[in-house]
């Protein structure tokens, strides 16, 4: 993921994240399946898709704790 594109996913409401998380996990579900198959051969898409998922859980958590600050 670009610096540019995480940018614009801090911009994203939570539901939107969700969203994008869901999208990504069905990516990494599909290249592992590919992977095992042996039809693709760079794992190194796994392990971006796993950073991204990660990057993608970090700013919900950093959206859901700010929102419950800010209530109190």
């Amino acid at each position: 993921m670009k610096k540019q594109e995480f940018q614009e996913l801090k911009e994203l409401t939570i539901k939107e994240l969700e969203n994008k998380r869901l999208e990504l996990a069905k990516r990494l579900f599909e290249h592992r399946t590919q992977v095992k198959l042996g039809q693709m051969k760079n794992t190194a898409i796994l392990r971006n898709l796993r950073k991204d998922i990660a990057r993608i859980n970090t700013l919900i958590q950093q959206k859901r704790l700010s929102t419950e600050r800010g209530e109190r």
